[in-house]
C-alpha cells in the first residue's frame, strides 16, 4: 500500500477543481497574511466562511495543523449562519487534510458529513465528488470492493450530469484500485487511459498529468521503461513548475535510477528537490527527499542516504504523515545496517514496526467507522420509509374516517371491516419494525463472522508458507544425502580395502629376511598407496557436494553473477531425481537433457533461479509419476521429462534473451487452470501434499529478473514450462 500511498494527493485534488472558494482580485493570491488581512476587513459572514477554506487549501501542504485550524473556524462559523454550501466544502477539505496526512480514520469522520449536507443542497457534482472520496477512503484502508462500488456510483451520476472533469476523475480512481492487484493491472491501464482521453477532451492539464502519471507508474511496475519515461514526462510538460511537479521528477529519479544512469536520476531529484522547497511543501518534500535517499543508497552513498533520510524524518513527523514516516524508518534501518551501525538500524526498524502497527489500528477503526455511518445510513433511509409509510397509514386512517361518517348508514358491518383494516396496517408496522431489529443483528454478526474469518485466514497463510519452505527442505535434504552417500560409501570400502592390505603387509615383515618376499611386499605398497590416491579423490567430492550445498543454502543478497544456466540447469534435474528417488524406492522415470553448447553467461541470482528449476522439475516428476501411477496410460507409458536450453540472439546489436524448458508427458493442465496456475494457494495436488506456493513464488523470482513465466499444456498429453531470461 505504502507505493500507493503516493497516489492519494492526486486522487484528492480534482475533487476541489470544479468548486469555487475566492470571488474577485483575491482569488490570484494565495498569500497567507493577504487572506487573515481579508477575513478582518469583511462583515458578510458567509464570505468569511469561504476566506476560512482558502485558507484551509493554502497551508495544506505546508502546515497541516494550522490548515485544519483555519478549517475548523469555517466549519464553527458556517454552522453558526446554517450555511450547508460552506459545511459541504469546509468537511470536504478537511477530510482531505487528514487523508494527505494518511490519517484515513480522521478523513472517515469527514467526508460523511461532507456527503450528508451535498444531499441536503441537492448539489449531485458534490453528492459525486464526496462518494468518490469515500471510496478512495475504503482503498486506502484495504476495502477495495466497497471502494470500486462508490467509484462506480460517482461514475454513473456524472455521466447522468455530462460532467467532463467528473468522469474522467472517477474513470482514474477506479483504475487506482484496479492497479492495487497485479492480476488487474490491465484493467487499470484501460481506466487510465479512458481518463486521460477525456481530460484532453476538455484540456483539463491537471487532470491530464495525474492520468500521465498513473499509465507512468503502471509501466514503471512492468519494467517497461521506455513507455514510462514517457508518460511521466508528459506529465511533467503538462505541470512543470508547479508543485504537482515533484511526483513524476521523483518517479523519473526512480527510473533512471532503475537503469543505472545516477546523473540522470539525481538531475531529476534536485528539480524535484527545488520546487518542493520553493512551495514549502513539506509533504510533497518528505516524498522528495525519501526518493533521493533511495537514489543515493543504490549508488553505495550510504553518508548522504542516511542524512537525506534523516531530513525527511523530521519532516515527516512534523506532518505527521505516517506512511511516509514507515518508509524512512525501513530505509534508514537498511542503510545503517549497510554501513555497520547495527544498533541504530535495530533502533529504525522497530520504529517502523511500531508504526505501521499504528497504522494498521488506525485503518482498522477506520473500517469500523465506516461500516457504523452505513449501518446509521441504512438506518435512516429505513426510518424515512417507515416514516413514509406511517404517512400513508395516518392519510388512509383520515380517508376511512370519512368514508364512515359518509356512510355512517351501512352501519356495524362496514365498522367491522375498516376496523380489520386498521388491524392489519398495524401489523404491518409492527411486522416492518422486527424485520429492521432482525437487520440490525444480521449486520452485527456478519461483521464478527469477518473479523473471525480474517484471523483464521492469517494463521491458515503461515501455516501454508511455513509447509511450503519445510517441503521444500525435505526435497533438499534427501537429494544432498543421496549425492554424499556414494563418495562417502567408496571413501569406506576403499578404506577397509587399505586396511586389510596393511594386516597383510605386517604379517609379511614379520617373517624371517629369507622368507619374506619383497616383490609381494611392493605390491601391497602400490595398492594401499592406489586405496588412499582414491579415498582422497572421493573425499574432494564429497566436499565439492557439501560446498555446492552450502552455496545453495546460503541466503540470497539479491546480488546478480555471470552464471552457467546449463550447469545450473543440470545440476538441478539431478538433485531433483535424486531427491525423489530417496524418497520413493519405487519412483522411476527418464529424464532427457538438451542444452545448447552455445548458450552465453547470463547476469542472475543462481540460488533463486536454483529454486525454480527445483521446483518446476519436482512438478514434472510428480505429474509423470502419478500419471504412472493411475494406469490411465496404459503399460506401455513411459514417464519422460525433458530439460532443455536455447539463446535468442535479437538484431540491432542488442542483447537476446534465454529460455530454459521444462516438459514432461503427464497428464497437462486443464484449461479452466491455466490462468490460475500462478496464482498464491492454488494447487491440484490432494489436500496436504502441495500448498499452491511454489508457482507462484517462482512467478515472482522470474519476474524480478525482468523475465517472464509461461506454460504451454494440452490436457492428457503433457506440459512445458518455460523460463525466459533477457541478457
Amino acid at each position: 500500500m505504502n507505493r500507493y500511498m503516493n497516489f492519494f494527493k492526486y486522487l484528492l485534488l480534482i475533487f476541489l477543481l470544479s468548486v469555487t472558494f475566492i470571488n474577485g482580485s483575491l482569488a490570484q493570491t494565495t498569500k497567507t497574511d493577504s487572506l487573515l488581512l481579508a477575513i478582518k476587513k469583511l462583515n458578510d459572514d458567509s464570505v468569511k466562511v469561504t476566506y476560512y477554506l482558502d485558507l484551509g487549501l493554502e497551508l495544506m501542504g505546508s502546515n497541516t495543523k494550522q490548515s485544519i485550524f483555519y478549517l475548523d473556524e469555517a466549519i464553527k462559523l458556517a454552522s453558526k449562519i446554517n450555511y450547508k454550501k460552506g459545511l459541504a466544502n469546509a468537511y470536504n477539505a478537511k477530510g482531505r487534510a487528514y487523508a494527505q496526512q494518511g490519517n484515513f480514520q480522521e478523513a472517515s469522520l469527514n467526508f460523511p458529513e461532507a456527503l450528508k449536507y451535498f444531499r441536503e443542497i441537492n448539489d449531485k457534482t458534490g453528492e459525486a465528488n464526496m462518494l468518490s472520496n469515500l471510496g478512495s477512503i475504503y482503498f486506502m484502508v484495504g476495502y477495495n470492493s466497497k471502494a470500486l462500488e462508490l467509484h462506480f456510483e460517482s461514475l454513473k451520476i456524472s455521466e447522468e450530469l455530462d460532467n467532463k472533469l467528473r468522469i474522467g476523475t472517477s474513470l482514474n480512481n477506479i483504475g487506482t484500485v484496479y492497479l492495487e492487484n497485479r492480476s488487474t493491472i490491465n484493467e487499470a491501464l484501460t481506466f487510465f487511459t479512458k481518463s486521460l482521453e477525456v481530460f484532453q477532451g476538455i484540456e483539463e492539464q491537471t487532470g491530464m498529468a495525474i492520468a500521465a502519471m498513473n499509465i507512468g507508474e503502471v509501466y514503471f511496475i512492468e519494467s517497461k521503461y521506455d513507455s514510462a519515461i514517457y508518460f511521466h514526462q508528459m506529465a511533467l510538460e503538462l505541470c512543470d513548475e508547479t508543485i504537482d511537479a515533484t511526483f513524476p521528477l521523483t518517479q523519473l529519479g526512480e527510473i533512471y535510477t532503475a537503469l543505472g544512469n545516477f546523473q540522470k536520476a539525481f538531475g531529476f531529484h534536485r528539480r524535484a528537490l527545488e520546487i518542493s522547497e520553493r512551495f514549502d511543501a513539506k509533504f510533497e518534500l518528505t516524498q522528495v527527499l525519501i526518493g533521493l535517499a533511495k537514489t543515493q543508497k543504490k549508488q553505495e552513498d550510504f553518508e548522504g542516504a542516511i542524512n537525506t533520510l534523516e531530513r525527511a524524518k523530521l519532516l515527516a513527523i512534523e506532518i505527521d504523515a505516517k506512511d511516509e514516516l514507515v518508509d524512512v524508518y525501513i530505509n534508514l534501518a537498511e542503510t545503517q545496517a549497510l554501513v555497520g551501525d547495527y544498533k541504530a538500524a535495530y533502533e529504525n526498524g522497530v520504529n517502523a514496526k511500531s508504526k505501521k502497527e499504528e497504522i494498521a489500528k488506525s485503518n482498522n477503526q477506520t473500517t469500523i467507522l465506516l461500516l457504523q455511518f452505513e449501518f446509521e445510513l441504512d438506518k435512516k433511509e429505513a426510518e424515512i420509509a417507515l416514516l413514509q409509510k406511517d404517512t400513508d397509514l395516518k392519510n388512509a386512517a383520515v380517508f376511512n374516517q370519512r368514508i364512515i361518517i359518509f356512510a355512517s348508514l351501512v352501519g356495524l358491518f362496514m365498522f367491522v371491516i375498516i376496523s380489520i383494516s386498521l388491524f392489519r396496517n398495524n401489523m404491518s408496522k409492527q411486522k416492518a419494525n422486527r424485520l429492521l431489529q432482525l437487520q440490525k443483528e444480521e449486520i452485527h454478526a456478519q461483521r464478527e463472522n469477518v473479523e473471525s474469518a480474517y484471523v483464521q485466514l492469517k494463521s491458515a497463510q503461515a501455516q501454508l508458507i511455513h509447509s511450503e519452505k519445510m517441503s521444500s527442505l525435505g526435497e533438499l535434504t534427501a537429494g544432498i544425502a543421496h549425492e554424499i552417500q556414494n563418495p562417502l560409501n567408496f571413501v569406506n570400502n576403499f578404506s577397509e580395502v587399505s586396511a586389510e592390505l596393511m594386516l597383510e603387509l605386517k604379517s609379511e615383515r614379520s617373517k624371517e629376511n629369507s622368507d619374506r618376499n619383497e616383490t609381494v611386499e611392493e605390491e601391497i605398497i602400490g595398492d594401499v598407496i592406489q586405496n588412499l590416491n582414491k579415498i582422497t579423490l572421493h573425499g574432494k567430492r564429497a566436499d565439492a557436494i557439501v560446498k555446492g550445498m552450502l552455496e545453495h543454502s546460503r541466503k540470497s543478497e539479491g546480488s546478480k553473477t555471470p552464471t552457467d544456466l546449463n550447469a545450473l540447469a543440470d545440476k538441478y534435474l539431478k538433485l531433483s531425481y535424486n531427491g525423489l528417488r530417496a524418497k520413493d524406492k519405487n519412483f522411476n522415470a527418464n529424464f532427457i537433457t538438451e542444452l545448447d553448447p552455445d548458450l552465453p553467461m547470463c547476469e542472475v541470482v543462481p540460488q533463486d533461479i536454483g529454486r525454480v528449476l527445483l521446483n518446476l522439475i519436482n512438478n514434472a516428476f510428480y505429474a509423470v509419476n502419478e500419471k504412472a501411477k493411475s494406469g490411465i496410460a496404459g503399460p506401455d507409458y513411459n514417464p519422460t521429462i525433458k530439460v532443455s536450453t536455447s539463446y535468442s540472439p535479437l538484431s540491432g546489436g542488442r542483447a537476446g534473451s534465454v529460455k530454459i524448458s521444462v516438459s514432461d508427458n503427464g497428464s497437462g493442465v486443464p484449461d479452466s487452470n491455466k490462468e490460475k496456475i500462478f496464482q498464491p494457494f492454488f494447487t491440484t495436488k490432494p489436500t496436504g501434499q502441495g500448498t499452491g506456493l511454489g508457482l507462484s513464488l517462482s512467478y515472482d523470482i522470474v519476474k524480478a529478473h525482468g523475465g517472464e513465466l509461461k506454460v504451454e499444456s494440452k490436457e492428457g498429453e503433457g506440459s512445458e514450462f518455460m523460463i525466459l531470461l533477457p541478457l
